[in-house]
């Protein structure tokens, strides 16, 4: 990351923390009214008015999310529109803000929407509208999945070997999209590698810090003998291994594959949610990510390399030419859950982000998957040929 992306990134931080910032309106769930939602939901459709929004429910954390149930007057009613829809819009909490300012999240998001999506069928929700601005200020506005029969998860609940199955093929179908796509150096070019992007530095340095706390609090947390030399050796040398993120086959990732992104549909089929930190890499960052910290102790030890495998088939039926041999993606599963582990402990220690217990378990699950995986030695593997 260059010196004036960070001196950007920390810009945007500073924008996210003011109590205002240059952006298209609305960028709250709170401010969407009648008029402005007809609007995006009618055009084209005569007579069709929104007369009242309810609200469904909804969370806060990094972003605010709202389902919000459509009052149509008899011609929406008539047309069939939506009768209700998903928000995702504008933290209220200034420390969220700073970090999705910090990492361009709300703006990657809204370029995924527009440029990404259409190519994904099922894979993500349908969009409606989609505007960013400055200071992490954004608003989408989605398909509502559950009124259409899906079921978006939390890491509070259990992954099931179904659902598993489905994502494992929904993380192919989407890298198979792009697998070392031209697009990815021309309109794709913002979803950069990893050390490309946007808040990298920052990040890293956030990461190092939560590396080195585990260290110091290694009896405290339960940190295992595993874990402990993987964090000292990925401490050394995280700027070269984050740099052969970029070796080998790049599509494009979806960037945050945990569970609590996930949702099946009706069928079976599964797809993603919070696609705010899409960049390129190798796949199997992505598969390593969501079974390491996803699935139940029991689950992955029973059928990782069953999932992978399913990963590896559907590449090839969706028409990748080279996908990884079996020995090239286990060794990848292997590497990248250092990185699984990263993303949970860093939300351990920002607390606001998920539920505590929630995240307790997920770390523990990941924390037992290093052991397993013997993570420390491939890492270490991988340091030493740098």
């Amino acid at each position: 990351m260059t010196v004036a992306a960070t001196i950007a990134a920390l810009g945007e931080v500073g924008l996210a923390v003011s109590p205002w910032a240059p952006a298209p309106r609305p960028y709250r769930a709170t401010d969407v009214e009648p008029a402005w939602l007809t609007s995006v939901l009618a055009a084209g459709v005569a007579g069709a008015r929104i007369e009242s929004i309810r609200e469904l429910g909804g969370t806060a954390g990094t972003t605010d999310r709202r389902r919000l149930a459509l009052d149509w007057n008899a011609a929406g009613i008539s047309a069939g529109l939506a009768p209700s829809v998903f928000i995702k819009s504008t933290a209220a909490s200034a420390k969220n803000r700073a970090m999705v300012a910090g990492l361009w999240m709300a703006v990657n998001e809204v370029k995924f929407y527009r440029t990404v999506r259409p190519a994904l069928d099922d894979i993500a929700p349908e969009v409606h509208a989609a505007s960013a601005g400055h200071g992490a200020r954004f608003l989408l506005v989605l398909e509502d999945l559950v009124a259409a029969g899906g079921r978006p998860y939390s890491l509070a609940d259990d992954c099931t070997l179904e659902h598993a199955e489905g994502l494992v093929t929904a993380l192919a179908r989407l890298h198979s999209r792009f697998w070392q796509s031209p697009r990815l150096v021309t309109d794709l070019s913002w979803a950069a590698p990893m050390t490309g992007r946007p808040g990298f530095g920052l990040l890293a340095r956030q990461f190092r810090r939560v590396r080195r706390r585990f260290l110091a609090e290694a009896d405290e947390r339960e940190v295992g003998p595993a874990a402990r030399r993987m964090l000292a050796i990925v401490n050394e040398h995280d700027l070269a291994l984050y740099r052969t993120w970029a070796d080998g086959p790049q599509t494009l990732l979806h960037g945050d594959s945990h569970f609590g992104n996930t949702y099946a549909l009706a069928d079976g089929r599964a797809g993603l949610l919070d696609w705010q930190v899409v960049f390129r890499g190798r796949g199997m960052r992505e598969v390593s990510y969501f079974l390491c910290g996803g699935l139940s102790t029991e689950l992955r030890r029973t059928h990782e390399r069953a999932l992978i495998g399913r990963y590896l088939d559907t590449l090839a039926a969706e028409g990748v030419a080279e996908p990884p041999t079996w020995d090239e993606a286990w060794e990848d599963y292997r590497f990248f859950a250092y990185d699984a582990w990263d993303s949970v402990a860093i939300t351990a220690l920002w607390p606001g982000l998920q539920a505590p217990e929630a995240v307790a378990n997920c770390l523990d699950r990941t924390r037992v998957a290093v052991e397993d995986l013997a993570v420390d030695e491939i890492v270490d593997r991988r340091s030493r040929a740098l």
